[in-house]
Order: C-alpha cells, then structure tokens, then sequence
C-alpha cells in the first residue's frame, strides 16, 4: 500500500533538534532526488497492484455467473481505478531543477513533502473507501452463491463463519492501512517542520 513507500522518508534529520539543522546545497538537491525516486517507485508498485486488482476481480465478473458477484467485481474494479488515477493526480513525484539557488531548492522540497503528506493524510478518501462498497457487495454475493451451491447446507456454519472472519479481516487490513499511512504523514511532518526552520534561517 501507499505507506510502504514512506519507508525511509522520515529520517531527514532525524533525531536533530530543529535549531542545529545545517545543510548545504548538494546535500539538499540529493535528498530531494533520493525523495523523488521513492515516490516514484512507490507509485509504480501501487500501479502494478492495480492492474493485479483489475485482473483478479474481472477474471471473477467473468467466471463467476452469480449476479452480485459480478457487481462486486466491477464495483472494485472502478475502486481500484478510482485510486489509481487519484494517485497520478495528487501523488506525482516531481523533478526538481539542475539549477535551483539554495531557497528554491529548499522550497521545493518542502512542497514535496507537503504533497505526499497531504496524500497520506487523505488515505481512507481516495484509496480505501472507494474499495469498500465493491467489497462488501462481493462479499455478500459470493457467501450467498456458495450457500447455494448443492452441497453448501452440510457446511452452512461453516461457510457463514469463513465468510465473517473474511469480512473482519478486510476491515482490519483496511484499518492497519489507514493508521500506518496517518503515521507516515505524522513522520512527514517533522521533516516538514525541520525544512521550514532552516527556510526562516536561510
């Protein structure tokens, strides 16, 4: 998920009281590339995982016949899109100029940093609850075209239980998701304010 990427992120200056913060100009356009390809691979993994998400749940809109799982599926797939692009949107890394003087550079990289702790902050709008919708319809659909399977009555405890344990699952994963990417952002924030100090310096 989208905090993964932040792995790595926050340690800018880490540990440093705000006061002593020196950085020089070569220090700080490498700091910023080092930045910029993080989000970048970030970003192509989350894609990649999209195009696994649209190829998993389109196989099911085509294998399986029951109705709503069918609607699970596609609700999930425009989810997963709906993510994705918000991704490209709001998500972007971007290139800093060869040539910045020693402000712009710093500049520019706190309104990097702004960018993707503003994402991460906003996780459960554009990432989670777009799945959520897609999901429990799924859900609900496959318990249902299982129980009707021919020797489904034999097993129905069994079936309901797998099916509720699935659905506290999913909201637990989807919970962790939200609570680490809202402590990326917290992390992001220091290094924010760590940058901002050392501008009111410069």
């Amino acid at each position: 998920m989208a905090s993964e990427s932040n792995d790595g992120l926050a340690t800018l200056w880490q540990g440093q009281p705000v006061t002593r913060i020196e950085i020089s100009l070569d220090q700080l356009r490498w700091r910023a590339r080092r930045f910029e390809s993080r989000i970048h691979w970030r970003n192509l993994r989350e894609y990649a995982a999209g195009a696994l998400v649209v190829g998993v749940f389109g196989y099911y809109v085509w294998r399986i016949p029951a109705p709503l799982v069918r609607l699970g599926s596609m609700l999930v797939i425009v989810g997963g899109l709906f993510a994705l692009r918000s991704l490209h949107v709001r998500g972007a890394s971007g290139s800093a100029p060869v040539n910045m003087a020693f402000s712009s550079c710093l500049e520019f990289h706190r309104r990097q940093l702004e960018r993707q702790r503003d994402l991460l902050r906003d996780v459960w709008t554009w990432y989670l609850l777009p799945f959520v919708p897609g999901l429990a319809v799924f859900l609900v659909g496959l318990l249902g075209w299982t129980l009707a399977q021919p020797n489904a009555p034999a097993h129905r405890q069994l079936i309901v239980g797998a099916f509720v344990a699935t659905a506290l699952g999913c909201g637990l994963v989807l919970a962790a998701v939200g609570r680490l990417n809202r402590w990326a952002a917290r992390k992001l924030q220091r290094e924010i304010d760590a940058l901002a100090a050392l501008e009111e310096k410069s």
